[in-house]
């Protein structure tokens, strides 16, 4: 049976006021709880400048009070309160991009859910809100399922930092979503729930990919290695960093696939954004527009590259503007690029070499030579380690007999 398990639910309204300017930033995840119930996870972000501080001889001092509403429908089911106290001891070493972040607990059952968060600035008195509306379903024990993605900006040992410990590490959630500004990766945790509660062996399989949408075509922009979990665990649990190197400015989602034979599968999804430096834009070849290639060179390559591409691809990218195009042309290349780290992908250049090389060889009247069958080959897979030529046979035209030892 096809199980796909829909991650967190949050309206768009999150999504939008994730990268406004208003200070405070919400993000949540759900995990498996007991007796049907759920543990949500509300992760808060509020950035120190905009905290008022009162100085004196021990530092600058300041204090935030939060208040989460839990309502559902229109009937108020909790209020939680709590202060965050904000003690500058060094105002030398105060950095405006410090930010306070926060986690809270609740343990809910199947409903939906409206969580509105106040904000009051002690000395101020300056209040600020924000809303998200969470779609709890619960999770069946007899079913593959997992929990949300949540992302990370740092990893730090256990015990450092209590709230955040996961098993051995703790990560610091990250609730505006917005990375590669400062740091080419992030980190994500995600738990994975097989059916059986852990009383059966199973053998899981985590595919994981970064996808992006240009003019409306969801495309593959990076792949990462499976992760293969085996045994009775409940539930699997998974850190690791998502390296974000060769990805522009722009809108992502992190894709996570379990499979579980062949057809018992669990699709998650996060959605987040990558925010260059201009230190980091200067490295990264740009792909937001068409300013590396006129409108003929994308069409040619766009040409050109169909061999590589599947039939859905190509049907999407025909109608792209030249700009999308050179974005589309930029991101798939990153597909064969083993440095993310510099703007060139060798593999692009090779192919470029060997279009070059096949038309010189097999150009013809009808046709350019990289489009004629041996042309194909040729770009596809180089050089042949062995040909044998047959120019004459009385029963059969001339042809050639291509051998390779190994194709990537």
């Amino acid at each position: 049976m096809k199980q796909v398990f829909s991650c967190l639910s949050l309206i768009a309204l999150l999504t939008a006021v994730n990268l406004c300017a208003s200070p405070l930033n919400m993000d949540a995840c759900r995990f498996k709880g007991e007796d049907d119930q759920t543990y949500l996870e509300l992760y808060l972000e509020f950035p120190r400048y905009s905290i008022t501080h009162t100085a004196d001889s021990s530092g600058r001092h300041g204090a935030l009070t939060f208040t989460a509403d839990i309502t559902s429908g229109n009937i108020l089911l909790a209020s939680d309160k709590w202060r965050i106290n904000d003690i500058i001891d060094k105002p030398g070493e105060f950095d405006s991009l410090q930010k306070i972040v926060d986690i809270r607990v609740y343990k809910l059952p199947p409903d939906s859910y409206n969580i509105k968060v106040t904000v009051v600035d002690d000395l101020s008195g300056a209040k600020w809100e924000k809303a998200l509306q969470v779609e709890i379903d619960g999770f069946q024990d007899d079913e593959l399922t997992a929990s949300d993605i949540e992302l990370a900006g740092y990893l730090l040992p256990a015990g450092i930092m209590e709230k955040y410990d996961r098993g051995e590490f703790a990560l610091v959630p990250s609730p505006n979503l917005v990375f590669g500004r400062y740091r080419p990766y992030f980190y994500y945790y995600m738990e994975i729930y097989p059916p059986g509660g852990g009383r059966e062996e199973h053998k899981l399989t985590l595919q994981r990919a970064i996808v992006t949408e240009i003019n409306g075509f969801q495309f593959t922009a990076a792949t990462f290695p499976e992760v293969v979990f085996s045994g009775k665990s409940e539930p699997f649990a998974d850190v690791d960093s998502v390296s974000l190197e060769g990805l522009p400015t722009g809108g992502y989602t992190l894709v996570m696939q379990i499979v579980s034979g062949e057809e018992d599968t669990t699709v998650c999804r996060k959605r987040f954004w990558i925010m260059r430096s201009d230190l980091e834009r200067a490295i990264i070849q740009p792909v937001d527009s068409a300013a590396s290639f006129d409108s003929s060179s994308v069409e040619k390559e766009f040409q050109d590259v169909q061999i590589l591409l599947r039939k859905d691809e190509i049907r999407h990218v025909t109608d792209m503007t030249p700009a999308d195009k050179a974005r589309f042309l930029n991101l798939f290349w990153r597909r064969y690029d083993d440095d993310t780290s510099t703007p060139e992908v060798p593999f692009r250049e090779e192919f470029r070499q060997r279009i070059t090389e096949a038309d010189r060889r097999w150009d013809n009247y009808r046709s350019a030579g990289h489009k004629t069958d041996r042309g194909r080959i040729y770009v596809l897979h180089g050089e042949p380690d062995n040909r044998e030529t047959h120019t004459f046979e009385i029963s059969a035209k001339p042809y050639e007999i291509w051998t390779y030892d190994h194709l990537d």
